[in-house]
C-alpha cells in the first residue's frame, strides 16, 4: 500500500465504524422494534413472549460495548500493522492472483471463519468452559442486537482470533477480507436481533437457527451456515428436544 497510515487514523476509523454500527444501527433496530413495536411482538419477534428485563438490556449494551471497543482497537492496530508493511497474508493489487481468485478467496475466507467459529463454539460448551465463560452469553435467553458482542471477554478474543485467522494464513485481497468480516459482523447482528428476518441472506441459515441456540442451548453451533452442524449432526432437529433454560442454569 502506498504511503503510511498513522496509528491514530487506523484506530479512529476502526472504532468509529464499530461504534456507528453497534450504537447507531443497533440502537435504531432496538428502538424501532423493542420500544415502538413492543406491543406488536407476535408479528415480528422470534420469541414473542420473552423479553430481556431493562437491567439485562443495559447489561448487554455495556458488556457488548466494552468488547466492541476492545475488538475495534485490536482491529485498528492490525490495520495499522498491515498498512505499514507488517506481516500478513493480505495483498493489495487485485490482479496479483487473478480475477477468479477474488470470489474464490472470499468463499474460502467465509468458510474458514465459519469452521473456526463452529469448533470454538462447541468447545465453549464443554462443562467447565460453559460454566465459567460461555454461560455469560447464555444469560440472554431472548437475544437482542446488543447481545451480539455481549460475551465473556475471553470468548470475544477467541471469536476475534478466528475472524482474523484468514488474514494470516490465506492469500486474500484486503478489500475481500474486509467485506467478509463486515458480513460476518452483520450476520451476528441479524442472528441476535430477535427479529424475524424474512429476506434470505447469501450463504446463511435462517436467523431462527441461532435464536433456537439460545433456547435449546447445546445445538445449532454454526455462525454463518448450517454446514458443520449438518456434518456433525448438532442441529436441534438431530437430537431430542432439550430444556434450554435448565441446561443453561445447570451448565451441563
Amino acid at each position: 500500500m502506498d504511503g503510511e497510515l498513522s496509528l491514530a487514523t487506523a484506530l479512529a476509523a476502526s472504532i468509529g465504524v464499530s461504534v456507528a454500527t453497534f450504537w447507531g444501527l443497533g440502537g435504531l433496530v432496538h428502538y424501532w422494534f423493542y420500544v415502538r413495536r413492543r406491543d406488536d411482538a407476535a408479528r415480528w419477534k422470534l420469541q414473542p413472549r420473552r423479553f430481556l428485563s431493562p437491567r439485562w438490556t443495559r447489561h448487554a449494551f455495556l458488556l457488548g460495548s466494552f468488547n466492541l471497543l476492545m475488538g475495534s482497537t485490536i482491529g485498528g492496530l492490525f490495520t495499522w500493522h498491515v498498512a505499514n508493511g507488517g506481516a500478513s497474508s493480505l495483498y493489495f493489487d487485485p490482479l496479483e492472483r487473478g480475477v477468479l481468485w477474488l470470489p474464490l478467496s472470499a468463499i474460502l475466507t467465509y468458510l474458514l471463519i465459519d469452521a473456526g467459529l463452529y469448533y470454538s463454539h462447541r468447545a465453549l460448551h464443554h462443562r467447565w468452559v460453559f460454566r465459567h465463560v460461555h454461560r455469560w452469553h447464555h444469560r440472554y435467553t431472548a437475544p437482542i442486537v446488543f447481545t451480539t458482542t455481549a460475551v465473556h471477554p475471553v470468548e470475544f478474543l477467541i471469536f476475534q482470533a478466528f475472524v482474523m485467522l484468514p488474514a494470516l494464513v490465506l492469500p486474500v485481497h484486503w478489500l475481500v477480507y474486509v467485506l467478509v468480516v463486515a458480513y460476518t459482523y452483520f450476520i451476528g447482528m441479524v442472528d441476535h436481533s430477535g427479529v424475524k428476518v424474512r429476506w434470505p441472506l447469501p450463504l446463511h441459515a435462517d436467523n431462527r437457527f441461532h435464536d433456537d441456540h439460545h433456547v435449546y442451548v447445546h445445538c445449532n453451533f454454526g455462525h454463518h451456515t448450517q454446514l458443520f452442524d449438518r456434518l456433525h449432526r448438532t442441529r436441534h432437529e438431530d437430537a431430542p428436544a432439550r430444556d434450554g433454560a435448565r441446561a443453561a442454569e445447570e451448565g451441563t
